[in-house]
């Protein structure tokens, strides 16, 4: 049975425990927004998500069911059990305030690098320990000179991806703070997210 969802509003965050064989659902509620997704060892942050090493562990720079996303320690931390929409990016950074105003040029504009700190402050992860995330939903790639680019994601209302924890973990999700670009469709908007028990045969 799935927990009734999370609202984070656009440009927030929020931060929960997950213990083994739960399964987070992240959810685009109006669609076309990005969510920025963190995850650390519950007993010791220290061990986190990384992009790269699940680039590398699976051979490829995105994920689909099936696929794991590793720690920076090579151990599965979560696994891809569902996915309504199949286009996720394992590239970027969070957005943040340095991003903004040294690439963008807006002032005081803070992004997910800030929004995830503050909720997962209190679980004692300070912003240092932001890594790159999984950023759910989000359409990028490289384009035939080597550049990075973004366009609008192609997640619709309602689409999903469930994640099994494969450890207990402390995780945290970002609704998307870029609209200034096609990340989110030029418009932040709300993610949701569930938790959903293990299933117990």
């Amino acid at each position: 049975m799935t927990s009734p969802h999370i609202h984070i509003a656009p440009k927030s965050g929020h931060a929960l425990r997950l213990a083994r064989g739960q399964l987070l659902r992240v959810i685009d509620i109006e669609g076309l927004q990005v969510a920025d997704l963190v995850a650390y060892e519950a007993t010791d942050p220290r061990e986190y998500f990384s992009q790269g090493y699940t680039r590398a562990n699976n051979d490829k720079a995105t994920v689909e069911v099936g696929d794991q996303l590793y720690s920076n320690l090579n151990r599965p931390l979560l696994t891809v059990v569902e996915d309504t929409v199949g286009v996720h990016d394992i590239t970027f950074p969070p957005c943040s305030r340095f991003l903004y105003e040294h690439v963008f040029g807006i002032k005081g504009k803070t992004g997910c690098r800030e929004h995830l700190a503050a909720v997962l402050e209190p679980f004692g992860i300070g912003f240092e320990l932001i890594t790159d995330p999984f950023n759910v939903f989000m359409n990028a790639g490289i384009d035939s000179n080597g550049r990075l680019v973004i366009s609008e994601p192609r997640s619709g209302p309602g689409d999903y991806v469930d994640l099994r924890a494969e450890s207990d973990l402390i995780v945290a999700v970002s609704a998307c703070a870029a609209d200034v670009n096609d990340c989110n469709g030029g418009l932040c908007t709300s993610i949701g997210i569930a938790v959903i028990p293990p299933v117990v045969n």
